[in-house]
């Protein structure tokens, strides 16, 4: 089977928030993040209130109000920042391979991923798990690599299944696949 398609920026934006979303290390920093902005506000700006000896109600109640904003806000802002620091990662000149055409051949043992300044062969039992989204299937192949296989790439959905079943029939543990 071979597979010609593009993965374009949004592809690629789109497997970093699949990443971010469903990470449970990531997942677990920015709970921390968001308990330990808010604490910070709380505490140091009822601090700073009392060593200034105007701390009042009203000021406790400002300092509560802006960690609740501080507490929600840190994820749809780490949302933001992580996907402009993936479109300051793509206009590198170093990173053009990243996107672009591509051509995805899958054999009996392996499967070969070529673009520009890339050709790369993976073995099957190379593949860790898959994940997915609404648009594409994510073929991991270490920790934080994937192939980004959008299914516009796929004939049909029969094509679509096919290529699947491939790609995870090495994957002992169910939960790995997507």
């Amino acid at each position: 089977m071979e597979l010609h398609y593009d993965i374009t920026k949004q592809d690629f934006i789109d497997f970093n928030l699949n990443y971010y979303n469903n990470n449970a290390i990531v997942q677990r920093s920015i709970r921390t993040m968001r308990i330990a902005t808010a604490a910070i506000v709380i505490l140091g700006g009822s601090a700073l209130m009392y060593w200034l000896h105007t701390l009042t109600p009203v000021s406790i109640a400002v300092y509560v109000a802006l960690a609740a904003v501080c507490f929600w806000g840190t994820p749809r802002y780490m949302r933001h920042k992580m996907i402009k620091n993936i479109e300051k990662i793509l206009k590198n000149a170093k990173n053009k391979q990243l996107c672009g055409p591509k051509t995805l051949t899958l054999r009996e043992s392996e499967f070969e991923l070529s673009g520009e300044n890339e050709d790369t062969v993976y073995q099957y039992s190379a593949v860790q798990r898959t994940a997915t989204d609404d648009k594409h299937y994510y073929i991991f192949v270490d920790e934080f690599s994937a192939v980004i296989v959008p299914f516009s790439a796929f004939e049909n959905d029969v094509q679509k299944q096919e290529f699947y079943n491939k790609i995870t029939a090495n994957i002992a543990d169910e939960a790995l696949k997507c």
